[in-house]
């Protein structure tokens, strides 16, 4: 197949963090994107600001990069570990490639001051927030747009945020009634959803391994319409 796509990215790129609870899929996520991203021809970056385990011990998107072959092509793009909160925003400019993104794989969310996500909010043109749909979800929407008042108070900059259902089961309602209820209260919810896959060959399954790519697959409409939504 040819996975060829017309790069839509302007010449400085576009830079997007991914957000949400510990649990909720942002590394899994982020790790097959790249890989689609790189077979349609779109370049990019990531930084691991996960440090949940330490900062002296790799986020799992690390992590993962560094279990690959040394002679494949890895992930699809490199993979760094985020600086420290202050400097993020720098870095993500620094090592953005032209016409590419300049990716963000965060923690656990909370929005203390001293962690990596107000950065992550300063210094995206896109915040991701993936969910799980339950009904603490909104609560946790609520949450992630508080932060965003406070950094746009602080600084004038608002990223444009949308929501990720994730890790869900296909054919139970709930994911649908939480989409509901998000765009109720004003979020942008994607049209793309990674639900659960508990198969050996299943995202669940995947870390540590290549990702494998499949044509029209939750992953790749979801890389295709998040480079639509980096654009608005």
């Amino acid at each position: 197949m040819d996975w060829t796509w017309k790069n839509p990215l302007p010449e400085e790129g576009r830079k997007i963090s991914f957000v949400g609870k510990g649990g909720s899929a942002k590394s899994t996520t982020l790790a097959h994107l790249v890989r689609y991203w790189k077979a349609m021809g779109i370049p990019a970056v990531a930084h691991d600001a996960d440090d949940s385990d330490g900062p002296e011990e790799p986020g799992s998107l690390l992590a993962w990069a560094e279990m690959l072959p040394v002679h494949s092509d890895g992930l699809g793009a490199p993979v760094y570990r985020a600086p420290a909160a202050p400097s993020l925003r720098a870095e993500m400019d620094r090592l953005r490639p032209p016409h590419g993104l300049s990716l963000v794989d965060t923690k656990a969310w909370d929005r203390g001051k001293h962690n990596s996500h107000l950065a992550a909010i300063r210094a995206s043109d896109l915040l991701v927030l993936a969910l799980y749909p339950s009904g603490m979800e909104k609560w946790r929407g609520a949450s992630i747009l508080g932060a965003m008042d406070e950094v746009e108070s602080m600084s004038g900059h608002r990223p444009r945020v949308v929501c990720l259902l994730t890790r869900f089961k296909k054919g139970v309602g709930a994911a649908g009634e939480v989409r509901k209820e998000l765009e109720n209260e004003g979020l942008y919810v994607l049209k793309a959803e990674i639900p659960a896959n508990e198969s050996k060959t299943g995202y669940s399954q995947s870390f540590g391994t290549v990702p494998r790519l499949k044509a029209n697959s939750d992953m790749h409409e979801l890389a295709k319409e998040l480079l639509v939504e980096a654009t608005r």
